[in-house]
Parts: C-alpha cells; structure tokens; sequence
C-alpha cells in the first residue's frame, strides 16, 4: 500500500508544478504603458521586446547598485525612460 501511495505522490507531483500560474505578462505591459514607460502604440511582439528591454535595465542598475559602483553620480538609465518610452526600434 506504501509503495501505491509513494507511486502516486510521485506521479502527481510534477503534474502540479506544471499546472502553476505563468506570469501576467499582459497587465504589467498595461501598467508600464500606463506609465509611459513603454510606447503605446506597439504590435505584441514589439512591446514584449519593449518588456524585455526594460527588465533587463532594471536587472542591470540593480546590479550596480549592489556592487557599489554607482559612485559616479550620472543619472540612472531607468529614470531616463521617463522621459522617452521604451521603443524597440
């Protein structure tokens, strides 16, 4: 009986980690659309290319913040985007 249940358990297990929620790529593209963060205006696959940017210069400053090297005093690429959207073109 032991063993039914460890083969079940097994069996159903990766079933659930399968069946977990993927991000909603769609309501943060809204939000930073929203914000002006990224160009309205933007096929699908321009804004998630557009999301892709943004996430990886949000992944970059971080990294610099954390090693410190931000002793420079330049201004902050994302605060740059503010300004102007995020278009990949």
């Amino acid at each position: 009986m032991k063993r039914a249940w460890l083969f079940i358990t097994l069996w159903v297990c990766p079933l659930i980690s399968l069946a977990q929620v993927q991000p909603d790529d769609e309501r943060l593209l809204r939000a930073l659309e929203e914000q002006g963060i990224i160009c309205k205006g933007l096929s699908y696959t321009e804004k998630q290319e557009a999301l892709r940017i943004y996430l990886h210069r949000k992944a970059t400053m971080k990294d610099k913040k954390q090693k410190g090297n931000d002793t420079t005093k330049q201004p902050d690429t994302l605060n740059d985007t503010k300004k102007t959207c995020i278009s990949p073109e």
